[in-house]
């Protein structure tokens, strides 16, 4: 018998959030770029489920839920794995300061 995939789901933060990455890459470097980034960055949500054992998000450890994350080239994507499901909570620039991360 073969296993079920688990579900990627991808929050309304973290659409907002990649949303706003592309929109940026857009206007600052180019369309092809933008375009580039997101479908590496797509491709690695949906490649989750394959990997979801990858680390735990260091800067989110002290809270109750576990959170993981993977990078991306410069992107953070986190996440949560529940009940078969690997939800994405945010995607944030790696620049950004580690107290972002606890935005999700």
């Amino acid at each position: 018998m073969v296993a079920k995939k688990a579900k990627v789901i991808i929050s309304n933060l973290a659409r907002a959030s990649l949303r706003s990455h592309i929109e940026y890459l857009k206007k600052e470097v180019s369309e092809e770029t933008a375009e580039y980034v997101k479908q590496g960055i797509l491709a690695k949500c949906a490649a989750l489920p394959d990997f979801s054992g990858y680390s735990k998000e260091r800067y989110l450890e002290n809270e109750s839920t576990d959170y993981r994350s993977v990078t991306q080239w410069d992107y953070n994507i986190i996440y949560t794995v529940v009940q078969g499901e690997v939800r994405i909570l945010n995607i944030i620039h790696t620049s950004l300061h580690p107290d972002k991360r606890k935005e999700i």
